[in-house]
């Protein structure tokens, strides 16, 4: 079975770019410019042989209780249709006032996860059944597990920046502040809202569940983008229930190094495992956030 990862806690931001004291307007209010707008970039950059870096830190609160955290570091390839190759490492942050690394070395260890087109790759160690020698690597048999669900683009950004459907939802509900090297987006949604954008196809991170018209409730964010429109951070807050009980998910995601072609590949074939070979058949639990921290 694949290995638990405890996720909480409030995430420590970064100093964000300083805001320019023009007045902001709401995105759909103001003049298109194709040379700056997101949207427009972003779709420029859906083609074979180009892709990009990216660094991601994500942590998750369970009302006020602190907790540990996951941090991901690797490189997008990206395709007319989305993300079509991850290769990424993620390690886990131990929870504060546990002693950082140090206290968790023997857990704290990275790990590795690929994905080339349907195929998701995850390294052994993220398993604890006995893996044969030579084995490396498992690929999954099902789309279930966090393995899985960190695949679909590398990390656990609810807001995925290379859905064109996903982009212009979060531009039509932002509004634009220019800041020091190009602009922030910034604006809110609920689950409803995207429900209705995706059809019911819209899986979000936290739960790993599909959301509908009845899901409760919303993802607010923060876009940076540089001059020629193309996403350089992006941080969110996820939140389902109340405000005393609130699940929270807080992902900040770096972005860089855009349009250069990066070396992405399977593992050798003679190091790896199916899945189904490995858990004898069974099919492995899915392991949303909220159940693998409870």
């Amino acid at each position: 079975m694949m290995r638990r990862v405890v996720l909480a806690a409030t995430v420590v931001l970064a100093a964000v770019p300083a805001v320019s004291t023009s007045v902001a307007l709401p995105v759909a209010a103001q003049a298109a410019d194709t040379g700056t707008d997101p949207a427009y970039a972003l779709k420029r950059q859906l083609r074979s042989g180009h892709g990009l870096r990216t660094s991601e830190t994500v942590r998750v609160t369970y009302g006020d209780r602190p907790g540990s955290g996951i941090r991901f570091d690797g490189k997008v390839r990206l395709s007319p249709s989305g993300v079509a190759a991850v290769d990424f490492t993620w390690r886990d942050i131990p929870k504060p006032g546990t002693g950082g690394d140090a206290a968790s070395a023997t857990t704290n260890r990275p790990h590795r996860t690929i994905r080339v087109g349907a195929s998701v790759y995850c390294d052994s160690g993220q398993y604890s059944v006995p893996v044969p020698d030579g084995k490396t690597w498992v690929r999954l048999n099902h789309r279930a597990g966090l393995c899985w669900t960190m695949a679909r683009t590398g990390g656990l950004q609810p807001i995925n920046v290379y859905d064109q459907a996903m982009i212009k939802a979060v531009l039509r509900r932002s509004t634009k502040t220019p800041v020091p090297g190009g602009f922030r987006y910034q604006g809110a949604m609920t689950y409803r809202t995207l429900a209705k954008i995706f059809k019911g196809a819209y899986v979000d991170p936290l739960t790993n569940t599909r959301l509908t018209a009845k899901s409760t409730g919303k993802i607010a964010w923060r876009l940076w983008t540089g001059r020629d429109g193309l996403p350089t951070r992006l941080i969110t807050t996820d939140t389902l229930g109340g405000s005393r009980s609130a699940v929270v998910l807080r992902a900040d995601t770096r972005y860089s190094r855009w349009g250069r072609p990066p070396a992405i590949a399977a593992p050798p074939a003679h190091m790896v495992i199916e899945e189904n070979d490995l858990l004898s058949g069974s099919v492995p639990d899915p392991e949303p956030i909220l159940s693998a921290a409870n």
